[in-house]
């Protein structure tokens, strides 16, 4: 393996025979340009020299050092950092050169947004959302921290600063949709991101209330029924306003009137009132119906009359017949 101050030192004599060719300055430069770490954390920075040929490559820093050294790099170690901002300094010394390079270590807090809905969310109703996030920079400077609302059904919302607040009328649909609320912390050119979610709960007075039957006229001894439903958030309860209370029964949890052969007595309005804690709504069908309603008794008399008839025709008969002592005249007889 070649030695690499024997490749330096080759490439820095190429250059010096070269035609026209000139000694390219030695430098030194640090690795990330401009370090930003978290308050309370650590970081480990680099320093790297462009030639191997210096006799002393180091930093210069308020603090206490701790780090490593190799060929061409330096390294500063800070386990733990507690200024907001601090000024670091690498420098090199080649013979009678010395090249200095310097940046500025910032430091910061960034707590991510949190999302707060406020009251209870009705549909139909103004409500309101709003996300607030936190960051430090320095004891006096603002932070530069931009938020974003957006989401569930909201007109997307941006704010600098460190609280965002969005007023909406709240709508059926959105219950169960997700706000997201981002936070952008810029420090130079390096940004610091973190998001949160919520779900919307919206809660909902009825709607959507309707009444149906499989058809509004019937004939009389038709099977009938009718059934209810209704939207609603926490769901409604069914109630029933019938033009009779005569041989109806309710079925699959109150949304639905069964009657069995019913009679022109059920003819009317069935009404279909839901309710729940946000309000009220209500629907209705009109039900007529048509035909004779004949009992089926009547049949039976009728047969029982002509019977009785018959009997009572038979009978006087033959009470005459005997009442008479008419006889019956022989075959073949005549009269004299």
């Amino acid at each position: 393996m070649m030695d690499p101050c024997w490749s330096w030192g080759m490439m820095a004599l190429l250059c010096l025979l070269m035609p026209g060719g000139h000694p390219v300055p030695c430098r030194v430069s640090i690795s990330p340009e401009e370090p930003t770490v978290e308050f309370g954390t650590s970081l480990l920075l680099n320093c790297t020299s462009s030639c191997l040929n210096y006799s002393r490559l180091s930093w210069e820093v308020p603090i206490t050092k701790m780090g490593a050294q190799g060929p061409g790099w330096a390294s500063l170690l800070i386990p733990n950092v507690t200024n907001w901002s601090l000024e670091l300094q690498c420098f090199g010394v080649f013979g009678e050169q010395r090249d200095i390079t310097a940046t500025t270590l910032r430091a910061y807090r960034f707590s991510p947004p949190q999302i707060y809905l406020e009251g209870d969310i009705v549909a139909g109703k103004e409500a309101r959302v709003t996300c607030n996030a936190s960051a430090q920079v320095s004891r006096a400077d603002p932070p530069n921290l931009h938020l974003t609302l957006q989401g569930g059904g909201l007109t997307p919302s941006a704010h600098r600063g460190p609280s965002i607040g969005l007023s909406f009328t709240a709508q059926p649909e959105q219950h169960g949709r997700e706000v997201t609320c981002e936070a952008v912390l810029r420090l130079g050119r390096r940004t610091v991101n973190a998001s949160a979610t919520a779900v919307l709960w919206v809660w909902a007075a009825p709607h959507d209330v309707w009444v149906r039957a499989p058809r509004t006229v019937f004939t009389t001894g038709d099977n009938l029924t009718v059934m209810c439903r209704a939207e609603g958030n926490p769901p409604p309860r069914l109630r029933w306003e019938l033009p009779t209370n005569a041989s109806w029964e309710l079925r699959d949890g109150g949304t639905t009137v069964t009657i069995p052969a019913a009679q022109r007595a059920h003819s009317g309005t069935y009404r279909c009132l839901a309710e729940n804690r946000y309000g009220a709504g209500a629907a209705s069908v009109n039900i007529l119906f048509q035909g004779s309603s004949r009992s089926p008794v009547i049949p039976v008399v009728v047969t029982l009359a002509v019977v009785v008839t018959v009997v009572v025709v038979l009978t006087f008969s033959w009470w005459f017949y005997r009442a008479r002592g008419w006889k019956l005249m022989p075959d073949g007889s005549q009269p004299g």
